[in-house]
C-alpha cells in the first residue's frame, strides 16, 4: 500500500460502503478488514450506533487471526461524527469516547418544526407504516428520513434521485430553524445537527483528538456534491473521493490492496 500515503482512510457508509440501510456485503467486509490491518479505519455516516449495529458490524466479522488489531484500528463516527466509538478490547465492546450534544432547547425546536412541516405532507412527506418513523431523535442528531427509516430501496432511490426536493425542504427549514445545520444524506434524508456541526467538524475532530492533521486523512463519499452531507470534509480541505457507489467504492479498495 505504499501508494497511499495516509494515515486513516475514512469513509462514509450509506451510498458508499452500503446501499441505503442495507447491510454490508461480505466482499466489501472482507477488504475493509484487510485494510483495517494497514491502516486506520473510520466510517463516519448521519446514522445512529444502532444503525451501525445492524448495518455495518452485524456484517463485519473478520475472520482473521489478528481480529483485535482490525478492531483497534476501527473508529465509529455515527450522527455526522458528533459520537465517537471504539474498541475496547479488554471489555470487548463498543464505548462512546467522544460526544456533543444537541442543546435541549435547540432539540425541542427543532422536533417541533419538523413535526408541523411534516403533517402538512409537503413533498409527499407523511406518517408512514406504524413502527418506521419518519422523525429519528438522535440525541446529538435529528434526522427526516421522508419515506420512513426502513422503506424499500426501490421506493427510496426514485423519491429523490436528484436532491431537488431535499434542497427545497433544507432552504425552507433553515429559515426556520438558524440554529442548526442541515445536510442532505442517503436516499431521503435530512440530517439535522448543532450549528456549525459536519461531517468535516466531525472528522476534524477526531484528528485533534489522536494529534493529527487533514494532510493524514484521505474520505471516500458518494454525496461530494454542494449541498451533500460528504461535501463539508472536502470543503475544509481534507483530500476526498467522490465515489458512485458501494461496487467503485470497493473497486477502489482494492486498487490499494493490491500496490
Amino acid at each position: 500500500m505504499t501508494n497511499l500515503n495516509k494515515k486513516i482512510i475514512a469513509f462514509d457508509l450509506d451510498g458508499t460502503l452500503a446501499e441505503s440501510k442495507q447491510h454490508l456485503e461480505a466482499e466489501m467486509a472482507e477488504v475493509l478488514a484487510l485494510l483495517a490491518k494497514e491502516k486506520i479505519v473510520v466510517i463516519i455516516s448521519g446514522g445512529s450506533f444502532n444503525q451501525f449495529l445492524k448495518q455495518f458490524l452485524g456484517s463485519f466479522n473478520p475472520k482473521e487471526v489478528d481480529v483485535e488489531l482490525i478492531y483497534s484500528n476501527l473508529i465509529l463516527l455515527p450522527t455526522s461524527g458528533s459520537r465517537r466509538y471504539q474498541y475496547d478490547a479488554i471489555i470487548k465492546e463498543w464505548i462512546i469516547t467522544d460526544t456533543e450534544e444537541m442543546p435541549e432547547v435547540i432539540r425541542e425546536k427543532v422536533l417541533a418544526t419538523i413535526k408541523s412541516y411534516i403533517f402538512t405532507n409537503t413533498y409527499g412527506i407523511g406518517p408512514v407504516i406504524e413502527g418506521d418513523e419518519v422523525i429519528e431523535d438522535r440525541v446529538t442528531q435529528i434526522s427526516l428520513s421522508a419515506l420512513g427509516q426502513h422503506a424499500p430501496l426501490e421506493q427510496k432511490v426514485i423519491w429523490d434521485p436528484d436532491q431537488v426536493k431535499r434542497q427545497k425542504i433544507k432552504q425552507e427549514l433553515e429559515k426556520i430553524l438558524p440554529e442548526v445545520e442541515i445536510n442532505i444524506g442517503g436516499s431521503t434524508t435530512l440530517d439535522i445537527l448543532p450549528k456549525g456541526f459536519s461531517k468535516a467538524k466531525g472528522l476534524l475532530r477526531l484528528l485533534d483528538g489522536l494529534g493529527m492533521t487533514k494532510e493524514d486523512m484521505i474520505f471516500i463519499g458518494d454525496a461530494i456534491f454542494p449541498g451533500g452531507n460528504d461535501y463539508s470534509p472536502y470543503e475544509a480541505g481534507i483530500e476526498c473521493i467522490k465515489t458512485s457507489g458501494p461496487k467503485e467504492t470497493k473497486e477502489i479498495i482494492k486498487n490499494w490492496l493490491d500496490k
